[in-house]
């Protein structure tokens, strides 16, 4: 018996020997009809979430010597990400800012607060580069250890690579001058009452204590905490009038993390709250102001129009 279907071999997998009613395999392709259809943009942007979210949690767990080196890359990535974007450690390696900090403190500072567009504010410490020729080249430190700098980079470790640590006294607009008959500060003819300064210091204390310099829009005038050994704004005014540049600033200094009996947040003190440094005279603070009173009127016009868009509505249903 020779006939289709008796020759050992499975007949139906020969062209023109399906049955017609018999239900036919779908075709694995990738034409349109009948096969997978093609990945969209968004499908192929989401691909490596996926693959990420499937590899960290698996259906099934895995041996926990094969998951440890993994959850180390993750961990370190998170606080690359961590270090990059929200909060980082710095080393304090002198005492210009004494007693507020002292050597050998580590800070936690909010870089968050400068990508995502904040402005350093009068009376802030905080973290930023060398603007050139603050520091010289026995000043900027960096370890030779590849472990070290590796911790360092991903933010496990404090960093200490030549930033300086200070205090905001001015912003741009501002005229600052040292000193009044009483021996302070003055900002916008504004005394300071910087109880916050070392023990036994002046405002002017240290060398080049007078000046009187109006700051550039977008710079700063920064200085010590211990006026009698900072190298600050009034020890660089041969370069840009002493001031830097906001976009120098690294981040803003919150929180004092070690050793734990220095532990406390670093507030702006009450000194930069007095009438005459209100939100009216910072940068920004008129329109801002503007904007909140505005929004009342904005919202009743708005919510009129509404109205005599509705009745005009009703009126062309009737």
């Amino acid at each position: 018996m020779s006939g289709p279907g008796f020759n050992g071999h499975a007949a139906a997998d020969e062209p023109g020997n399906h049955d017609p009613d018999q239900a036919q395999p779908e075709s694995s392709g990738g034409g349109e009809e009948g096969g997978a259809k093609p990945r969209s943009a968004l499908g192929w942007i989401l691909l490596p979430f996926a693959a990420v979210w499937h590899f960290l949690f698996p259906k099934k767990p895995r041996p926990f010597i094969v998951e440890l080196p993994f959850l180390v890359v993750f961990a370190l990535f998170l606080a690359f990400l961590i270090k990059t974007f929200l909060v980082q450690a710095f080393y304090i390696p002198s005492g210009s800012m004494q007693n507020t900090l002292a050597i050998g403190d580590r800070v936690l500072v909010n870089r968050a607060s400068v990508w995502l567009g904040g402005q350093p504010q009068r009376g802030q410490v905080v973290v930023f580069q060398d603007p050139g020729g603050w520091l010289g080249p026995e000043e900027t430190t960096s370890s030779s250890n590849w472990l070290t700098k590796t911790l360092t980079f991903v933010g496990v470790l404090p960093q200490d690579n030549g930033d300086l640590i200070k205090r905001v006294i001015g912003v741009g607009g501002d005229r600052v001058v040292c000193c009044n008959a009483q021996g302070q500060i003055t900002v916008n003819g504004v005394p300071l009452d910087e109880t916050y300064l070392y023990p036994g210091d002046q405002a002017g204390s240290g060398p080049d204590g007078t000046f009187a310099i109006t700051v550039p829009q977008g710079r700063l005038w920064v200085m010590g905490d211990h006026r009698g050994v900072s190298e600050d704004s009034r020890a660089h005014q041969s370069l840009n009038g002493g001031t830097i540049p906001v976009s120098a600033v690294v981040g803003r200094a919150d929180v004092i993390i070690w050793p734990l009996s220095h532990w406390g947040t670093l507030p702006v003190p009450n000194t930069f709250k007095q009438t005459g440094l209100s939100v009216l005279s910072a940068p920004g603070g008129i329109p801002a102001v503007a904007t909140v009173g505005a929004l009342p009127v904005t919202l009743l016009r708005r919510r009129r129009k509404l109205r005599k868009l509705a009745r005009k509505a009703q009126q062309a249903h009737e």
